[in-house]
């Protein structure tokens, strides 16, 4: 069984999703940057990641200025934690 969560606006905004598109061409552009991200997640949390990316892309940037964060949002509280840890990785970076 999975629990899903929904996640408002607001809290949605306060992950900082952003950092992670904006980071991720910095990151993912370079050998170091590569051999991090694979260091700090394994397959399966790099391939989630990707597909966030994706999605926060276009909440971001996506057609003319982005869709904006939307209302609501589902995820498991798996998919959360991963989210605040990559956001605390490309942050860093």
């Amino acid at each position: 069984m999975e629990l899903i969560t929904v996640f408002n606006h607001e809290e949605l905004r306060k992950l900082q999703t952003a950092v992670i598109v904006e980071m991720w061409d910095r990151v993912m552009g370079t050998g170091s940057g590569k051999r991090k991200f694979n260091a700090e997640f394994n397959p399966e949390e790099q391939e989630t990641i990707k597909r966030l990316y994706k999605i926060f892309y276009k909440w971001h940037f996506g057609k003319v200025g982005g869709t904006g964060i939307p209302q609501k949002h589902q995820m498991t509280i798996q998919t959360y934690e991963l989210t605040k840890r990559a956001c605390n990785f490309f942050g860093m970076y």
